[in-house]
């Protein structure tokens, strides 16, 4: 199926030398005579071993006590796993994978549409200059940018990422996560325990999330508020709040129940638990199968990412906009930002020089690149916060076709409030087969493919923390972004209560088999084999520490928040940084701590305010 050479392909998507020479090492070490010696008893090459002793070394990293055997074995388990679901046949026909469970593979390209945006891509050298560098066009770069240009700012946004619209996607998922995800979908924490899912391309995350739109809740701006930023209990942030959603065009008319929710749902109402409909950012949006593949770009337009609202306003307001170019340090003169310097893709330098420079690169960037502009306060890169999520799977009687239907119709607030506002939410969504092997166990090969063989009959049930405590972004030695994360004691109780939860609601809703996203098997067959306090205690035997189970992040917060003064936090209340004048923030890196709901609106709120603020202060 070629996938060591599509491995060495995704290798190049890692900036980090270090990390690719590691992963070379790795494979190196694994074959050696000598490592078989060690681990089997055996000297040759692990690929000459019978097929049973090499499932036993693998058990033995994946089951290992050390955390970085642990993670080894997750890299390798996702690298090979995702692959080996993403890569069409031979001459792209249809992989011989997909028909193994009915998966239909790309949906192709839609008609063709005119591009609304016209980029520029620097080729040789370049200089610029502008009254504002925005640094990434996301939820907050490119709402800023938005506001900033339509103040009569001269704004020019720069992005690491391509430019694609609807008529580049095509629902392939390899495709897909090469060209609108950072580093090709295959980011990670250091120790590889949660994966990081964001957006690399222009209009970044909001081209790929699953357009649900939650309001920032009032208990959580109270908080925030708490943190010595008053006004996110103000009538002013209300306000922004309306904008956004007016903008984004969010609503609850576009909440078709797809057959996976309904399965979903039935739980809910059978446990008599809270369930609601999703609030959505789309205008037309299909709700069948073309949806179920919006991770990938929405082919139809009816998303209203960023390519379709503030970017395009902000363009129409005299915005340039530059892709393909990676901001590498801010400038700072004279104790204020003066400006970028950064990379585009094929090596050519892009100077801009500026008044000032908003930092939105999401909270993964955005402390990189302070840290890499010379700025040391202590909170900039900690308080990184996750919101790490995974699936409970159920294995139903019925077909279900996880892959199709409304990305995110309905979820449940049952247990939000598990210790203060601190808990779990469950959502569900579209299960393209990478997202449903990103969680699923790998113990031997036949066990492997006889749960990916069942794919049209699973269902997941995503459990979403609050996380408290947070993790950190630091550099490398050649300056690129590391983060490290762990799950304290405190949201490992609350991460177990909600698996229980989340078993409950399969069981609830007639599932035949559940089984966790743990290293080891952990599963039960409801009134056949086992009960859910014996799925509690396999889980528990099997671990919550670092690579025990599958983590990701589709929420990455917190690394440069806002606060009341410079011992607690990265920037002042209007996103300037304590440091230096003129550089602000303005992405999810700004949160306080987690939202505690998909973080976009809130994002977008927090950036047309302080955008609104600093239009203002420029034209004093």
């Amino acid at each position: 199926m070629g996938i060591p050479a599509a491995i060495g392909k995704a290798l190049d998507l890692n900036p980090r030398p270090g990390e690719r020479a590691q992963f070379l090492q790795l494979l190196d070490l694994w074959d050696s005579h000598l490592h078989s010696l060690l681990t089997a008893r055996r000297w040759a090459s692990f690929s000459s071993l019978p097929l049973e002793t090499r499932i036993r070394v693998l058990l033995s990293w994946a089951d290992s006590g050390f955390g970085r055997r642990r993670g080894a074995f997750q890299a390798l388990r996702k690298a090979i796993g995702f692959l080996y679901v993403m890569l069409p046949g031979a001459g792209s026909a249809p992989s011989p994978v997909w028909k193994q469970f009915g998966y239909p593979g790309p949906l192709g390209r839609q008609q063709p549409k005119p591009r609304p945006l016209r980029p520029l891509v620097p080729v040789v050298d370049t200089e610029l200059s502008s009254d504002i560098c925005i640094v990434g066009s996301g939820a907050g770069g490119s709402v800023a940018a938005a506001v900033l240009a339509a103040g009569g700012k001269d704004v020019i946004v720069l992005e690491a990422g391509a430019y694609y619209d609807d008529s580049d996607f095509d629902g392939a998922e390899l495709g897909g996560f090469q060209r609108l995800y950072l580093e090709g979908g295959f980011a990670a924490t250091a120790d590889q325990s949660v994966g990081l899912l964001a957006g690399e391309c222009l209009g970044g995350g909001t081209v790929i999330n699953y357009c649900t739109s939650f309001r920032t809740p009032d208990d959580v701006r109270g908080e925030w508020a708490a943190a010595g930023v008053p006004w996110f209990t103000s009538e002013e942030y209300t306000r922004n709040l309306d904008a956004v959603c007016a903008r984004l065009s969010v609503n609850l008319d576009h909440n078709r129940v797809s057959a996976r929710e309904q399965v979903f749902e039935r739980g809910l109402h059978n446990l008599g638990w809270h369930a609601a409909a999703m609030p959505r950012n789309v205008v037309g949006c299909e709700q069948g199968k073309v949806c179920g593949y919006c991770g990938y770009g929405c082919s139809l337009g009816a998303k209203q990412s960023g390519t379709k609202t503030w970017l395009v306003d902000a363009q129409h307001a005299g915005a340039r906009l530059v892709t393909e170019t990676r901001a590498w340090r801010v400038r700072i003169e004279a104790g204020a930002a003066a400006g970028v310097d950064a990379r585009s893709r094929n090596g050519s330098r892009v100077t801009i020089r500026s008044k000032a420079v908003v930092t939105a690169c999401g909270a993964i960037h955005t402390p990189a690149l302070l840290l890499r502009s010379g700025l040391r306060n202590e909170n900039i890169g900690r308080h990184l916060h996750l919101h790490p999520v995974s699936n409970v799977c159920g294995v139903f009687e019925e077909e279900i076709r996880p892959w199709e239907g409304t990305m995110q119709a309905i979820y449940s607030d049952e247990h939000r409030f598990l210790t203060g506002n601190y808990g779990v939410k469950y959502e569900t969504t579209a299960l393209q087969p990478v997202i449903a092997v990103a969680v699923l166990p790998w113990r031997e090969p036949e066990h492997y493919r006889s749960l990916l063989g069942k794919l049209s009959n699973t269902m997941a049930v995503g459990v979403l923390l609050r996380d408290r405590d947070g993790g950190r972004v630091t550099l490398d030695g050649e300056g690129h972004p590391v983060a490290h994360y762990a799950l304290s004691e405190f949201d490992r109780a609350h991460l177990r209560r909600g698996f229980m939860g989340a078993a409950r609601i399969l069981e609830a809703a007639g599932a035949r088999r559940i089984f966790s996203p743990h290293v080891k098997w952990c599963a039960y067959e409801p009134g056949r084999k086992d009960s859910l306090d014996c799925f509690t205690q396999a889980m528990d035997a099997a671990g919550w520490d670092s690579g025990r189970l599958a983590l990701f992040s589709f929420h990455i917060m917190g690394s440069a928040r806002l606060g009341g003064s410079a011992k607690s936090s990265a920037t002042r209340p209007d996103g300037e940084t304590w440091e230096a004048r003129h550089l602000f923030v303005m992405d999810g890196s700004s949160f306080p701590s987690a939202s505690g709901v998909n973080p976009m609106i809130s994002i977008q709120a927090i950036a047309r305010r302080n955008a609104m603020a600093l239009a203002e202060r420029l034209s004093i």
